[in-house]
């Protein structure tokens, strides 16, 4: 453990703890509003939780039940994410999916016309990726070939990352000069992230350690050497009255999971209540944000 009590993103030393669980402690930098967990884990203390074969299918409370299972949930926002690359690079390329888990994002981009790579910290599940796309993928960059890439992707990866800053930088010399990278992570400026703590699912140690909002992610971009930085909210998940959360609950976890049946029915259903929580929220609680995603593009200069 790392108990500089630092942030990772701006290094200033004043913060206030939000919330403690599963024995580690989240802290809110008053500078920059990055929520981190300190003390922080080392590198080589994170990388050994990744290799446990059930980080990707059984560990519920800091992995996922069954990753395969959330490919229903993922493919739109896959999809969407691509036709976002494309507007800004549509001559395709090479795309490296890092931290692709089991390479179906980088199934998806080669169907569109990518020439795909990835990296994946769980030795079992790289080697599975590798196998069975026939591409490289490595444990880390460093085990990639020597080459530039034209798009990097990170999705719901940089939280995850206990030197942010070091590993974008890093990323960033992997890339042509005018290449993209793009991400996704959980908004610590939602709502529940800010002001009911124990509900948000994102507060997830020992697996997520920083957690960003929209200006800290922009400082830490540009802080790593980014330039034309564009960063958007998605997913929304508004506040909705106590007994409408308690009752829809099942169905979201369903849904998040992958294993709501019938799918097109559960998904009309909560995008209603969500509808409905909107509408809800914006007189009972309009100065909450209720995105729950942040998604950034950025270049190398």
């Amino acid at each position: 453990m790392t108990n500089s009590g630092s942030c990772p993103v701006c290094e200033a030393t004043d913060f206030r703890t939000v919330i403690t669980c599963r024995g580690y402690t989240y802290v809110r930098c008053e500078e920059c509003r990055t929520v981190y967990v300190n003390p922080m884990p080392s590198a080589e203390e994170v990388l050994t939780y990744y290799q446990n074969p059930a980080y990707f299918a059984g560990d519920e409370g800091g992995g996922y039940r069954d990753y395969a299972a959330m490919h229903k949930a993922l493919t739109p926002h896959f999809r969407r994410r691509l036709r976002v690359l494309a507007r800004h690079l549509p001559s395709r390329g090479r795309l490296l999916d890092f931290g692709c888990a089991d390479g179906y994002f980088l199934e998806l981009a080669r169907a569109e016309g990518w020439e795909i790579g990835g990296v994946e910290a769980s030795e079992g599940m790289a080697s599975k990726v590798a196998g069975r796309l026939n591409i490289p993928v490595g444990t880390s960059l460093d085990d990639l070939p020597p080459q530039r890439w034209d798009a990097i992707t990170l999705w719901e990866v940089v939280e995850h990352l206990p030197q942010p800053i070091t590993e974008l930088r890093r990323l960033k010399e992997h890339l042509r000069p005018g290449g993209a990278l793009m991400l996704s992570t959980p908004n610590a400026g939602h709502w529940q992230a800010v002001r009911a703590p124990e509900r948000w699912a994102s507060y997830r140690p020992p697996f997520h350690l920083t957690l960003f909002t929209a200006e800290s992610l922009r400082c830490a971009l540009e802080r790593a050497g980014f330039a034309q930085i564009h960063i958007w909210k998605t997913s929304p998940l508004p506040p909705l009255p106590e007994w409408l959360q308690r009752a829809s609950a099942p169905l979201e976890r369903r849904l998040a999971d992958g294993s709501a049946r019938p799918w097109i029915v559960a998904l009309i259903l909560w995008r209603a209540v969500r509808l409905w929580g909107w509408a809800w929220q914006r007189v009972a609680r309009p100065q909450d944000d209720i995105f729950a995603t942040l998604e950034a593009i950025a270049c190398r200069p």
